[in-house]
């Protein structure tokens, strides 16, 4: 009977952990999503404006990207047409 009290423990213990380890990836993810726009921003000196344009235009030469891989192609565009 301890036995199979500890095995059962053990295996909430696991499926806790992989549970937060699921859940940590899933927040990182959305996280880089993220920062691919904040980059667009910094790199577009916090105007706004000027980052929704660049991404527009990428989404417009692309239709099937997300708006993620437009900001990241925006920042390569960007820095490669203006140094």
């Amino acid at each position: 009977m301890d036995r199979a009290k500890a095995l059962l423990a053990l295996t909430l213990i696991l499926a806790a952990a992989w549970l937060l380890v699921a859940r940590l990836r899933s927040s990182r993810a959305r996280g880089s999503r993220r920062s691919g726009e904040a980059r667009l921003l910094r790199v577009c000196h916090g105007d706004a404006e000027q980052a929704e344009r660049l991404i527009r235009g990428e989404t417009t030469r692309s239709p099937g990207i997300s708006r993620a891989e437009a900001a990241a192609r925006a920042v390569e565009r960007y820095r490669r047409d203006n140094g």
